[in-house]
């Protein structure tokens, strides 16, 4: 039974102590909403709009200084434009002195000896008619079994709206009706009604096309085989070259024939084909048919029919290897004659005027200057005469003027930019981004002048000053706002917590106050109905007990007042005005003093209490009633404290310079979380509140705290729940504290009276 009453009192006990725990734990959580709600999260916002202000700035700052770019921009390009209308109106003075007044037609010499005489002028070109080169020699575009003659019978134009009518007719069927066999019809009749030899090319690479869908591998083979034989000069409207996609149709039509050594040399020979004529191949087109080379190329490979396999591995291994050549003036050619093929099927109106092309081919910029011939009746546009530009020598007689008039700054580099955006010409080629651009007029105006940072960094460097200073004012200010915040709160919990332990010190004074005023009223009572009524004899006989009754009744009273003395001496210390009478004094003999006077109290008890002092301690100067007081505070907490081992041991000792008291027990000891708190004003350890030992208002540690620190020492705790504590004070020897300074109002202390000692123990239990 015992055994389960103290299973439910220490149950109690940990139900009681959890529930403090939660209220103590719902406090501090309330505490942070109200930081996370009144600081945290505003300090958050202020951050965030002030780092977004600050981006806000940086982007205003850089707009700024790219605004005083772009001006620089602008004034670069009106430079430029103006020598390049100076450079320009060379080349066009000289062509001019070639056509004359009316636009004759020059002669092979004549655009020889211009070549020669204009710097800037690379190479000239000169269309007498779509497909027809007249110079240079030896550029013809198509040839083949066809000739001019025979496709000229009919007007040039009108065979390209007849074909253009019929072969819309064609893939009408082909892909939207898929009538395989009417689109054929369609396209076969395309041959019969033109001569044009691009035309015929183009309408045979439609029928093979078809007869490929339909799987007719033969007819389809023996098609395309023709139109590279017929027409192996001849390029579709988009400029690609059809002999390309007649030998890769070819290929494609043996290997479904299951003739697949013939499809692999098939492809080698479209490999060496597009090698060889890759300067007048555009990048995209030549790309395209090696892609489709290496697409088809592993399939046939993989042929179980193959005998020499690896032979044609190591073929195909070299392709990788292979690169394009640079382009020359066949690539040229192809688009000028495209340019004029244009503007003669769509009858553009003649313009004595120069056109430019400038582009990238194989990472090779390129400006062509263009100007079309008018037919006989002058009207309209028959022929072309094109310019190829020398950008070398443009880049060297334009932008060293240039350079020097406008006297950039390192910091800057500028570029000449084509159309799409590519760097074309200019100082150096950039790696990074423009930071300003502007078009050159008209007709140059397919260039642009674009204006870059040699240094990238330059716009972080601009603003990284101004950024690092409002970053570091911002987080002050919510380093500032946060620290605050703490700082507050902190205090409101301190407050909060001194507010409960003022509530719980009035608690335990009124019930200090009322337990010996009880004794007292029930003792005079008892006093009183005693006497009352009664004669002289009986008096007499109740006279011991009356004795007893008021011995308590004085002792009450003399615990009333040492306790209104404590609250009183508290009050001092709170105030500042506690003052202490110091003296050389032996440490050693106030601690006999002290110990030996407690004794018999604690023996009543059933304590233990031993004493060990190393003699001699020396002089020390101090308040001998004061350091009574602590070590009376201190035995008397012990006795409290302690359980079933009731031993109390005092050691004295000391080093060089200081003295060294210590006041050790075996009783219940302290939680180490508990130990920061056990000085403060009005706290009670709450491990042994069920206690009758335990009482008082928790001034007793208060007070050896403040006498230890006015006497120049300090003092310290070890202590471990279930095996006791040990308190330690330190008191400076000789003269080593003279600093300590005495307030104005004095306090009488009477010197080692054994009746203060008794009241010392008294206040203490």
């Amino acid at each position: 039974m015992k055994s389960m009453s103290g299973m439910r009192d220490h149950w109690r006990q940990l139900c009681s102590r959890l529930a403090k725990a939660v209220k103590a734990r719902r406090n501090d959580i309330r505490m942070g909403l109200v930081l996370l709600g009144l600081i945290i999260f505003p300090s958050g916002l202020l951050g965030y709009f002030s780092w977004r202000a600050m981006e806000s700035e940086k982007l205003f700052s850089r707009e700024r200084l790219q605004e005083s770019y772009h001006q620089f921009a602008r004034l670069a390009a009106r430079e430029i434009d103006n020598e390049i209308k100076e450079v320009e109106q060379r080349w066009v003075t000289a062509a001019n002195e070639v056509f004359g007044e009316y636009d004759r037609m020059p002669t092979a010499e004549q655009l020889e000896r211009l070549e020669d005489s204009e710097t800037l002028i690379a190479r000239c070109f000169f269309f007498a008619s779509p497909g027809k080169v007249f110079y240079p020699p030896g550029g013809a575009l198509w040839e083949g079994r066809a000739s001019h003659a025979a496709w000229e019978k009919e007007p040039f134009v009108r065979e390209h709206e007849v074909f253009n009518t019929m072969a819309a007719r064609g893939e009408e069927l082909e892909y939207r009706a898929f009538d395989l066999d009417g689109a054929l019809v369609a396209y076969r009749d395309i041959s019969s009604r033109v001569s044009n030899p691009r035309l015929r090319g183009m309408a045979e690479s439609y029928v093979g096309r078809a007869l490929m869908k339909k799987g007719e591998w033969n007819e389809a083979l023996k098609v395309f085989q023709k139109l590279l034989a017929n027409y192996p000069e001849v390029r579709d409207l988009n400029d690609m070259h059809l002999r390309f996609l007649a030998q890769y149709q070819m290929a494609g039509a043996l290997e479904n024939l299951d003739r697949d050594h013939e499809a692999i040399e098939t492809l080698f020979a479209l490999n060496r084909d597009l090698q060889e004529r890759s300067d007048a191949v555009n990048p995209v087109q030549y790309d395209y048919f090696l892609d489709q080379i290496r697409d088809l190329m592993p399939r046939l490979l993989a042929s179980p029919k193959l005998s020499d396999r690896a032979r044609y591995q190591a073929q195909f291994q070299t392709l990788g290897e292979q690169s394009k050549k640079r382009i020359s003036q066949r690539y040229f050619l192809q688009l000028l004659e495209r340019k004029l093929n244009s503007a003669v099927v769509e009858r553009k109106h003649y313009k004595a005027r120069f056109r430019y092309l400038s582009d990238e081919a194989a990472d090779e910029p390129y400006l062509l200057a263009y100007r079309f011939l008018p037919d006989v009746s002058g009207s309209f546009v028959s022929g072309l005469i094109g310019l190829q530009i020398d950008l070398a020598q443009l880049h060297h007689q334009l932008f060293p003027a240039i350079l020097h008039n406008l006297k950039f700054s390192d910091r800057v580099t500028l570029a000449i930019l084509n159309g799409k955006g590519d760097y074309v010409i200019g100082t150096a080629k950039p790696a990074a981004q423009p930071i300003a651009i502007q078009t050159l007029a008209a007709p140059f105006d397919l260039w642009q002048v674009a204006v870059y940072l040699n240094d990238a960094s330059l716009l972080a460097r601009r603003w990284s000053f101004r950024a690092t200073l409002g970053l570091w004012l911002i987080s002050l200010l919510l380093l500032s706002i946060l620290s605050g915040a703490y700082i507050f709160i902190r205090r409101a919990q301190q407050e909060a917590r001194l507010s409960r332990m003022k509530s719980t010190f009035v608690s335990n004074v009124s019930h200090e106050l009322r337990t010996p005023l009880a004794s007292i009223k029930m003792l005079a009572e008892l006093m009183e109905m005693q006497l009352s009524g009664r004669n002289a004899v009986a008096a007499e006989n109740y006279k011991a007990r009356v004795e007893q009754y008021l011995s308590v009744i004085r002792r009450e009273s003399d615990r009333l007042s040492r306790l209104i003395e404590s609250l009183l001496n508290f009050s001092k210390i709170e105030r500042g005005v506690k003052q202490y009478d110091f003296e050389y004094e032996d440490p050693a003999a106030v601690v006999h003093l002290a110990v030996e006077s407690f004794r018999l109290h604690a023996e009543a008890q059933g304590f233990k209490l031993d004493v060990e002092i190393t003699e001699p301690l020396g002089e020390v100067r101090m308040d001998a009633d004061a350091i009574t007081q602590v070590m009376l505070n201190l035995l008397s907490n012990a006795v409290k404290y302690s359980d079933q081992i009731k031993e109390i041991c005092v050691r004295a000792d000391r080093d060089d310079q200081h003295v060294k008291v210590e006041v050790s027990d075996r009783g219940i000891g302290i939680e180490a979380a508990e130990i920061p708190k056990i000085f403060d004003d009005f706290y009670r350890v709450d491990q042994r509140l069920s206690s009758q030992q335990q009482g008082g208002v928790g001034l007793g540690l208060t007070l050896v705290r403040h006498i230890v620190s006015a006497h120049g020492g300090a003092v310290t705790v070890q202590s471990e729940v279930g095996k006791g504590s040990t308190f330690r004070f330190t008191l400076p020897v000789a003269d080593e504290h003279a600093q300590l300074v005495n307030v104005a109002i004095p306090m009488n202390v009477e010197r080692k009276s054994a009746a203060r000692i008794d009241q010392h123990i008294e206040t203490a239990s």
